[in-house]
């Protein structure tokens, strides 16, 4: 499997997925939403090499991590040294800033996937423009410099606008720059 192959069984895992109203914050949406299935995939897909972010973990992989690369039952999930390391592939640098992404993965060619999540409360009158805004241009760098994109955005709540009437027209013209976008709108 190389990363094309791995970004497109990721959306269809990731389409399937259905966050619960409860979850608050973008760190729990992006562990149970977007890692789980990324790793999962991953092991059934050892070739392909997934990198999260270590969320204060400092458990590392036995007994390095080059080592690991070829025994994926030696890989951590959120292994402190591989997310470091993956930043000289999976990062974007523009003006002076490090954009990073949070989940990276590279196949053995060193074809390589970013996926930027975006987890935002909808109200009636209101909609959250520039974190809305933030996760579009987080989506387009990343495209700057990786062969494959997913932009994940989690919504929780409803809007009176036409949120839904748009969403048609943004994932063709992301699509048209290479980023895939896959929306969730969390349910009961």
């Amino acid at each position: 499997m190389d990363i094309p192959e791995f970004a497109t069984a990721l959306v269809t895992r990731i389409e399937a997925e259905r966050p619960s109203v409860a979850v608050r914050n973008e760190s729990a949406f992006e562990q149970d939403h977007i890692v789980r299935p990324a790793w999962d995939l991953s092991r059934s897909n050892p070739n392909i090499r997934v990198f999260s972010h270590p969320a204060n973990r400092r458990v590392k992989c036995k007994p390095t991590c080059d080592a690991a690369v070829l025994h994926f039952e030696h890989r951590v999930e959120g292994c402190p040294v591989c997310w470091a390391r993956s930043k000289a592939r999976s990062v974007v640098d523009t003006f002076g800033i490090r954009n990073n992404f949070d989940l990276a993965a590279v196949d053995a060619s060193n074809g390589s996937l970013a996926v930027e999540v975006k987890w935002l409360t909808l109200s009636a009158t209101k909609g959250p423009n520039s974190e809305f805004q933030r996760f579009i241009g987080q989506c387009t760098l990343a495209a700057a410099g990786n062969e494959a994109v997913i932009g994940v955005l989690g919504l929780r709540g409803r809007r009176n606008r036409q949120f839904d009437a748009h969403e048609g027209e943004l994932t063709k013209k992301l699509g048209a720059i290479g980023v895939h976008l896959v929306v969730l709108r969390a349910g009961g």
